[in-house]
């Protein structure tokens, strides 16, 4: 049997703002990551996938925003670890691959010292043998010339190449769980293709944990087993991946999925885009987030934001389903 390896429970993360006061970013977020799963989280840009990534790493200023709710890894809440006992999980049991490589790289130092600097910190190498140890990793991810990459700066390497020293920086000491921030963005169909199969090769070979955030459900269908689908900071559909795209139930789900050419589909009809925008922080106050956007809103949607309800293998937070399921 599986074991449950990260815990989301109750996340609340809100941002001060020296106009509007307090500006809520993410409301009562739980999910679950079991060992060797993936799962991916979607969403737009502002739905709270990146922010809710930085707080389980707890790489969030205190003074910036605050965070309630417990994030229980291996059966511990590591919300109340110390700095200094973060920074031994950080890199070791939970690494992060960030969106931008070009930006997330140290641009004055080269490729060998800032992996080599990872696998010393956390004792997985010694001055004497990191560059040996960093070849090796490089390697494993599919760097060629290996030796002479160690030696060469990020701005020398090309997109793909900067995002395959990222996966090697995170995968460096064995991970158990990896979290994947848009890891395929700015790269073309066959770099992407290649990043993600590698990150396949990795998982079944050290079985870790992927939580993979991204706009881009093709990935999804291909590397998820269950998705979380966000929307204005908080859960709106839960489902394993087969279920989600067969039968999706939120109108906002819906919404993304007809959004996305299906090249196995005989119907040529143009794409059916979600009309507006995803809200501001703070603008709605109550009711539910989408209704905007919906056209199955109706009054009850602008009184009350739903809870997350359960039908059949799903859960979803829409009032469509208040009579066919349970409140979770």
């Amino acid at each position: 049997m599986t074991s449950e390896l990260l815990k989301i429970e109750n996340f609340q993360i809100s941002f001060k703002d020296d106009e509007a006061g307090t500006i809520s970013a993410v409301k009562d977020l739980s999910f679950h990551i079991n060992e060797g799963e993936t799962v991916g989280l979607v969403g737009e840009s502002g739905c709270g996938k990146s922010v809710t990534a930085l707080s389980i790493m707890r790489l969030i200023e205190k003074n910036a925003s605050f965070t309630e709710g417990k994030t229980v890894f291996e059966g511990e809440d590591i919300n109340l670890f110390s700095e200094k006992e973060m920074q031994s999980i950080r890199g070791n049991k939970i690494s992060m691959i960030f969106q931008e490589p070009m930006t997330s790289l140290n641009p004055v130092h080269k490729i060998g010292k800032q992996i080599g600097e990872v696998l010393h910190l956390h004792g997985f190498a010694n001055k004497t043998n990191s560059i040996e140890k960093t070849i090796e990793i490089l390697k494993k991810v599919g760097i060629p010339r290996a030796e002479s990459i160690v030696n060469d700066y990020p701005h020398q390497l090309s997109g793909g190449m900067r995002q395959r020293v990222m996966i090697a920086m995170a995968m460096a000491c064995n991970p158990k769980l990896l979290i994947a921030d848009e890891p395929t963005t700015a790269l073309d169909v066959t770099i992407q293709a290649q990043i993600l199969d590698l990150m396949n090769i990795l998982q079944e070979e050290y079985n870790t944990a992927i939580l993979l955030i991204t706009h881009d459900l093709g990935v999804i269908s291909e590397m998820a087993d269950r998705v979380i689908v966000m929307y204005y900071g908080q859960i709106v559909e839960q489902a394993d991946v087969r279920t989600l795209f067969k039968q999706p139930k939120h109108p906002y789900t819906i919404g993304l999925l007809n959004s996305v050419p299906n090249i196995d589909s005989e119907n040529e009809s143009r794409l059916t885009p979600i009309d507006g925008n995803v809200p501001n922080l703070g603008v709605i106050k109550s009711g539910c987030p989408f209704r905007a956007r919906c056209q199955h809103a109706h009054a009850k949607c602008h009184e009350e934001n739903p809870p997350l309800f359960k039908h059949e293998s799903q859960y979803v937070r829409c009032w469509l389903y208040d009579e066919q399921g349970g409140i979770v």
